[in-house]
């Protein structure tokens, strides 16, 4: 019976959450990105340095709510988000560390926080996802604002703003095209039946398996369904001279401030940039480099992308406002 009770013991002891003392011997790491995502350049991290890693994977907004309940105790050492604004308002709270290293001013100037807070590892487009099989070549819409006319009433999708690249998107409208423009833009598209689902995941293979014809969503996303043999097709939209351009979302990381283990956290964030770390993002995740002459494989060059023009901080400033307006259109925002 006492050995029974050791092995149970055992058993939930490793349930549990890691002590302080226990954490600083291992990297713990919250990412808001999936752990196919970002397990992969982990695994490329702890097979070079030997550092070993804990990775806590949940929705970015989540784990940033934990950061906040855990400030006086840090349990996590890194954050990984899947778009700026959220960092943004984590760093006026006071709760990531600065790091700025050659690796991390290599990084665009938008990409990276002004008070060396957190810095872009890699970037996703927002994209127009259509089904090839049922939309003719000539009539692929190449701007989103196109997507209100009503011959795409029904047969749209997007993913709600627990994704948080869809707030960035939405917050990204109101920034460049004013309350009122986006307001009247997002009537629209509700107008037309847009269908709001759980994740970007629902919105890909939905317009891959036909049961929507368009989807708005990231760029990775294209990649995926043509992995798994789906008809689509995928526009940058926007391109054109003095348009709205595609937001690009970088997927960010920062130290958490009061980090048991910080500089294994900068050790993490300088391979991710390396052009090692790079590789993995960039081929197996179909991300877009934020890294100049990094062989992006597939996917279109940041260079090569007409981008919207709006900041990080602007984004951080107009999310809850945004959120609002969205809320107040559909509640299933």
């Amino acid at each position: 019976m006492v050995v029974l009770a050791g092995v149970l013991f055992a058993f939930v002891a490793g349930l549990l959450p890691a002590s302080p003392a226990d954490a600083a011997d291992r990297l713990v790491i919250y990412s808001g990105r999936k752990e196919k995502a970002i397990k992969p350049v982990v695994e490329a991290f702890t097979k070079q340095t030997g550092i070993q890693v804990d990775l806590k994977v949940g929705k970015t907004s989540g784990l940033a709510n934990e950061i906040r309940m855990e400030k006086a105790r840090p349990r996590g050492d890194l954050y990984i988000s899947t778009e700026s604004g959220i960092v943004e308002i984590l760093t006026k709270e006071g709760l990531l560390e600065p790091y700025q290293s050659a690796a991390t001013k290599a990084v665009p100037e938008d990409f990276r926080s002004a008070a060396g807070t957190w810095t872009g590892i890699s970037g996703r487009a927002r994209i127009i996802l259509y089904n090839k099989n049922l939309v003719p070549e000539k009539e692929v819409p190449k701007s989103i604002f196109e997507l209100t006319n009503p011959k795409w009433k029904g047969r749209l999708a997007i993913a709600g703003t627990r994704e948080r690249t869809t707030l960035a998107w939405a917050t990204a409208l109101v920034a460049v095209k004013g309350e009122t423009f986006a307001r009247d833009y997002l009537k629209g598209l509700h107008a037309n039946d847009l269908k709001i689902l759980t994740d970007n995941t629902e919105v890909w293979q939905g317009v891959g398996r036909g049961e929507f014809v368009i989807g708005l969503t990231n760029s990775p996303n294209y990649y995926l369904a043509r992995q798994n043999n789906l008809p689509v097709g995928v526009v940058y939209p926007d391109q054109d001279a003095g348009g709205f351009g595609t937001p690009v979302n970088p997927n960010v990381v920062a130290v958490i401030k009061g980090a048991a283990n910080p500089e294994a956290a900068r050790k993490l964030i300088d391979f991710l940039l390396s052009p090692e770390g790079q590789r993995v993002l960039v081929t197996q995740d179909y991300e877009i480099s934020l890294i100049a002459d990094v062989n992006s494989s597939e996917v279109p060059p940041l260079q090569s992308i007409k981008r919207t023009a709006v900041t990080a901080q602007r984004l951080a400033d107009l999310e809850e406002e945004t959120l609002k307006l969205l809320t107040s259109l559909n509640p299933n925002w």
